[in-house]
């Protein structure tokens, strides 16, 4: 009996954390008409990759209705302003001397322009930009995609067919979540701190590029828990954030199929998309 339970647990506990390599999963059972698909994005992705991709573009195409993160209105371009500018400070005070030619030196080796040009801009958005640009630089593979970010072409086939489309988040939201999560001092502090640590060796597996193109959930997983500053940061960032979306997906997926385009980030982990659907009884399967 006891070598029953012990296996048992294994294949529980196996089936809850290996979750395959696919970035597109079907959703079906639990009382839906039609079956509903999950992708995972990766933000700074192109959308021509999606041209190798068959798969996807025709479950997208089939799709009644579309889901994503956030609907961008052009008119609501000043929010996005306000937001990342700080009226009462700037880079220069939140920064010693040293530490800020240092960073200054190395955003302008990486982007080609003077710091000095954004020290109101507040450093996560600083932060944001060397990442995208370590993350081409560590991946030749990346460069290769051109077009439109991956998550906004979604969108626009979405439009442009007249689909019904919803964003679960509003700017708001994600600009709150985004740029006034933490103090401006703590985020110069993780500025600063990337900086420094860039040329930390890194092995193989630690580049997230490669592991989204692998389809590597998992490690995915693994690169998020190591490189977040707290589990309370990754609980605001991912784990609360998806289980105020389920509320909002059960009910647009009983309604019509629909496709939904989401971070990679929020299908992995145990308060992922993937076990979320599954505990709230949907079959999730991958579709390879």
């Amino acid at each position: 009996m006891n070598r029953l339970r012990l296996l048992v647990a294994f294949l529980l506990f196996s089936g809850l954390s290996t979750h395959g390599q696919s970035l597109l999963w079907q959703i079906s059972g639990n009382g839906l008409a039609k079956p509903s698909y999950l992708f995972g994005t990766y933000h700074i992705l192109r959308d021509s990759f999606l041209k190798q991709d068959s798969l996807t573009r025709r479950h997208f195409e089939a799709a009644d209705g579309v889901v994503v993160e956030m609907v961008f209105d052009s008119s609501e371009a000043g929010k996005v302003r306000q937001y990342a500018t700080m009226a009462d400070n700037n880079l220069i005070r939140l920064i010693d001397a040293s530490d800020y030619k240092l960073v200054a030196d190395e955003f302008n080796a990486v982007t080609g322009q003077e710091l000095s040009f954004y020290n109101q801009i507040k450093p996560v958005i600083i932060a944001s930009a060397l990442s995208v640009a370590y993350a081409r630089q560590r991946s030749d593979t990346l460069t290769k995609f051109s077009g439109q970010p991956i998550d906004l072409y979604f969108v626009k086939q979405a439009q442009a067919a007249q689909k019904p489309l919803k964003g679960l988040e509003t700017l708001d939201e994600q600009l709150t979540l985004l740029y006034n999560r933490q103090s401006v001092e703590k985020q110069a502090e993780n500025l600063v701190r990337m900086v420094k640590q860039k040329n930390v060796p890194r092995s193989q597996g630690d580049n997230l590029t490669d592991l989204y193109l692998r389809a590597d959930l998992d490690g995915m997983w693994t690169l998020f828990q190591r490189e977040s500053d707290s589990p309370a940061d990754l609980y605001a960032l991912i784990d609360d954030r998806n289980l105020r979306w389920m509320s909002q997906l059960r009910p647009i997926m009983a309604e019509r199929s629909t496709f939904i385009a989401v971070g990679i980030g929020h299908l992995t982990g145990p308060n992922g998309l993937l076990n979320l659907l599954r505990e709230a009884g949907y079959v999730v399967k991958a579709v390879k």
